[in-house]
């Protein structure tokens, strides 16, 4: 029986303090209003100190992002260049929940052109499998179950194939998912496209401003 696998093309007030001089005199009203002054330059004294702690928590606050403190700013640009080892900071959707992990491709090997004798219109092809590892930055919680395939890029920058597989991955190359209950904990994965050319590029090309289409991915080489 012929397995069940083909391959699709790829589609971030300063406060000044009043100091007030407060003038003596020898009638009563004069001690009242020096009372007065005084108690007004003690309250203006106090203020800053208020707000200064107020800023002080703002900036806390926005410093101390969830699962890892990374912000929108931390991103990986799109359009970016790597190397084989370096690591990605991008933003990943799942089932409508929106969160960062990291990226790190390992590894682009050529497999066996034999391994697709059962693959449809795979004649002349080559695969090739890119090995990377994935964690959770943002919001891991939200996205457990997610799983992420890389594109693969001729030295050309033509896009490879994508392989679909209905019956497990070939060439020691098996698609792996983040956990339901997914903490972030690292975990590698690997997923293999199909190219008559040498692939020598990973690209990550998930969401408008990454895709290969619209945006920039980050590529690996």
């Amino acid at each position: 029986m012929r397995k069940r696998q083909k391959f699709a093309s790829v589609a971030v007030a300063a406060v000044l303090a009043a100091s007030l001089t407060a003038c003596g005199g020898d009638d009563e009203s004069s001690d009242d209003a020096e009372s007065s002054e005084s108690s007004t330059t003690e309250d203006a004294s106090e203020e800053p100190a208020d707000e200064e702690t107020s800023e002080d928590e703002e900036s806390e606050d926005s410093g101390s992002g969830s699962a890892g403190g990374s912000s929108a700013s931390e991103l990986t640009e799109p359009g970016a260049q790597l190397k084989l080892g370096e690591t990605a900071t991008v933003p990943m959707s799942y089932a409508g929940e929106d969160g960062v992990i990291e990226v790190t491709v390992t590894e682009i090997r050529e497999g066996d052109p034999a391994d697709l004798a059962d693959v449809e219109d795979s004649d002349g092809m080559t695969p090739w499998h890119i090995s990377y590892e994935i964690s959770g930055v943002e919001n891991a919680e939200a996205i457990g179950g997610m799983q992420l395939s890389l594109d693969g890029l001729t030295a050309a920058g033509d896009s490879a194939a994508q392989l679909i597989s209905f019956s497990g991955g070939i060439g020691g190359c098996e698609t792996e998912s983040a956990a339901s209950d997914w903490d972030g904990s690292a975990f590698e994965t690997c997923n293999t496209v199909v190219s008559a050319e040498p692939v020598t590029q990973a690209a990550f090309g998930e969401g408008d401003d990454y895709s290969l289409i619209l945006g920039s991915p980050v590529i690996w080489e």
